[in-house]
């Protein structure tokens, strides 16, 4: 794909993120992207076949820059803990950058579960990776006491993941989630003082 088709492309998926927040993804056409872009419709289908395809770039595109702010983030910090919350508060952070694209895929969420799950499904590979990382490198150098780190990585991330989603679909209270977040880290990090 040579500059100018890449160029065309970045124009249609921007305008289509707008027209996305804006009306929300059952409620965008075709059409409304096309006027948005000045495009005509036929060269909206040449780069990308339905809604869909689009809806499928603005999302890797969003996903590719959220992993790589939470990389940095991560890199960033020295100690296991720190990295942790760094991953987590970058997180929330970038999504706090695409409130209003967020609120249009979140108000729409459970509606279209599946197919939006299945498209995270590289990108939560990666998440499980980094946070794999900084578990394995807490274990190593004595900071986590952790049995199982594979069991641990999925019950965080899930715990954390669906506190986010209560927040920002439910209550839509981005300081909420943060807190809950630390509390959760806290929890981790200095462990129960009771045995169940």
């Amino acid at each position: 794909m040579d500059r100018t088709q890449r160029g065309v492309k970045g124009i249609i998926i921007q305008a289509a993120q707008i027209t996305l927040a804006r009306y929300g993804f059952k409620k965008t056409t075709m059409d409304e992207i096309a006027k948005s872009t000045h495009l005509a419709k036929s060269s909206l289908y040449y780069y990308f076949r339905s809604k869909e395809k689009i809806f499928e770039a603005i999302l890797e595109q969003e996903m590719q820059t959220l992993m790589a702010d939470v990389s940095q983030a991560v890199m960033a910090e020295n100690s296991p803990p720190e990295k942790l919350r760094a991953f987590f508060r970058s997180r929330l952070h970038a999504m706090q950058n695409a409130t209003n694209f967020y609120r249009a895929i979140m108000d729409e969420y459970f509606e279209y579960y599946l197919y939006i799950e299945g498209l995270r499904k590289s990108f939560d590979a990666q998440e499980m990776k980094i946070i794999a990382g900084i578990l394995k490198e807490g274990i190593k150098t004595g900071v986590f006491a952790i049995d199982h780190v594979k069991s641990t990585m999925v019950a965080f991330r899930a715990a954390l993941r669906g506190i986010e989603y209560y927040y920002l679909i439910v209550e839509k209270k981005f300081k909420k989630i943060e807190e809950i977040q630390d509390l959760i880290l806290r929890t981790l990090f200095n462990g129960s003082r009771c045995k169940y």
